[in-house]
């Protein structure tokens, strides 16, 4: 049992403690509010009984029954008896003794609430041994603690035979081979580390989840075959696709054989993929933005257009927003963008040049004759305009002589 799970049981027991003793003390209030009860209430007979007998005394003597002697002696008497009643009923002794009695182990209102206390508990550990996922917790809490410990080798060989440990134990948990792969993945045995994915990958029947394992086979195959796309690897990425064609981890890897390939277009086309599954992606935009810079080479002596944004000062925007800077084709409206820049609230004021190397579609700057610029403010992170975006934009221009520089203030509000 590790500090982790030690911990878990502790917490376990005294919240079974405290539960108990949400039973135990209403019971035990209960039935000494009903032993006090008692008590009270032959009180309270006594001495109903006193003032009955005595009323009947004083119709007697009213009647002539008794003269005054006897009728003040009677009263004396009766007086002695209810004081003898009073004190028997407050002895310690006889107190005890009926305390005792309420409170018997043997009472049925007793002995419930205790049975459910200690039942109670113990069928919950049984039922969390059948069905929980704490074996899971476990085992995301070693990976955490190996990928803490990435620089110190011994630990993280410690953790990683701790999980090899639970495979031979347990080889039908997937997420005990996945854990495995990611902690062999951190100290680069990507041999090791692809046979648990596979593993795993056999193991998970979620088409999402099994598309994660199958993402980090293709990634340590990709590793393995000296960072080339092989036939065997193809296969592996169709399959991944299959399940999830937006897998992030392929995804990335197309990403980068595509630069490596000088295919800038296709990895910027990736990366786009990327930036909408996380918009807030720094990642990605700087990818992204890295290879519009080497594309430009490619679009040099074509068209382009300096842009200055700025943001309204009275509007307090979040600085993680992101911002799509785009000319489009003002003699064919509702087409794609011929350029598009991406930015964020924080980067802004900036100024920026629009060219063909920014081109996100079948057509550039160059097929356009004349155009218009606009710059929106996205809370979706998407470039297409939603109610309440911020946005501003440019009359069309003509791209043989544009504004030098266009200015854009962002400020009005998509309706």
């Amino acid at each position: 049992m590790n500090e982790f799970t030690g911990l878990f049981w502790v917490l376990c027991a005294l919240l079974a403690l405290l539960c108990a003793a949400f039973v135990a003390v209403p019971v035990w209030r209960a039935r000494r509010g009903a032993a006090d009860a008692g008590e009270t209430g032959r009180a309270e007979a006594n001495i109903a009984l006193f003032r009955e007998r005595k009323q009947e005394l004083e119709a007697d003597y009213a009647a002539g029954e008794l003269d005054r002697e006897e009728l003040d002696a009677l009263l004396i008497e009766l007086q002695k008896s209810l004081l003898t009643d009073v004190e028997s009923a407050e002895r310690p002794q006889d107190r005890k003794a009926g305390d005792r009695e309420s409170i018997s182990w043997r009472s049925p209102a007793l002995l419930a609430p205790l049975a459910l206390t200690i039942l109670l508990p113990l069928a919950a550990w049984l039922m969390y041994g059948q069905w929980g996922h704490l074996g899971d917790v476990e085992l995301m809490d070693q990976f955490q603690r190996t990928v803490q410990n990435e620089n110190d080798p011994d630990t993280a060989r410690d953790l990683v035979l701790s999980l090899g440990e639970e495979v031979q134990e347990n080889p039908e948990r997937p997420w005990a081979w996945y854990f495995l792969g990611e902690n062999l993945s951190t100290l680069g045995m990507f041999d090791v580390a692809n046979s648990a994915y596979r593993q795993a990958a056999e193991r998970l029947s979620e088409d999402d989840e099994k598309a994660l394992a199958l993402g980090r086979v293709v990634l340590t195959a990709y590793i393995m075959e000296q960072l080339r796309i092989t036939p065997e690897v193809q296969d592996l990425i169709d399959s991944t696709l299959e399940l999830n064609p937006d897998e992030p981890n392929v995804l990335q890897l197309l990403a980068s054989d595509a630069q490596e390939r000088e295919d800038y277009d296709a990895a910027i086309g990736y990366w786009r993929r990327l930036s909408q599954l996380n918009p807030n992606s720094q990642t990605a935009r700087e990818n992204i933005a890295n290879l519009q810079r080497l594309r430009a080479g490619d679009a040099a002596g074509g068209p382009a257009i300096e842009v200055e944004v700025a943001i309204a000062s009275d509007l307090p925007l979040d600085p993680e927003l992101r911002v799509f800077v785009s000319a489009r084709n003002a003699q064919a409206d509702g087409m794609p963008p011929l350029a598009v820049a991406d930015l964020t609230v924080a980067d802004l004021p900036a100024r920026i040049r629009l060219d063909d190397s920014l081109a996100v579609g079948p057509f550039n700057l160059s097929s356009a004759e004349s155009v218009f610029v606009s710059a929106l403010v996205s809370r979706a992170g998407t470039a297409n305009r939603a109610s309440g975006d911020y946005f501003a934009e440019t009359e069309a221009f003509s791209l043989e002589n544009p504004p030098a520089p266009v200015e854009l203030v962002i400020s009005d509000i998509v309706p």
